[in-house]
């Protein structure tokens, strides 16, 4: 299972680990980047659950970590 690494800012970076489709630790950033709808989706379930008050995300980037 590859580890995706997520930077919400420059001074924030956060690593989760999921099980993507059609990726592993050799894919491209490309391949993972086919992926961002559900990657984004499971981590703003992962944030509703630890901040149920709410978080607000003004970019999103990321890519797989190395």
């Amino acid at each position: 299972m590859p580890k995706i690494r997520l930077q919400m800012a420059p001074e924030l970076e956060l690593n989760m680990e999921m099980d993507v489709e059609g990726v592993d630790v050799d894919s491209r950033d490309w391949d993972v980047q086919q992926h961002k709808a559900e990657i984004y989706a499971e981590f703003e379930r992962r944030l509703k659950a630890a901040f149920p008050e709410g978080v607000t995300i003004h970019t999103f980037q990321f890519g797989q970590a190395r």
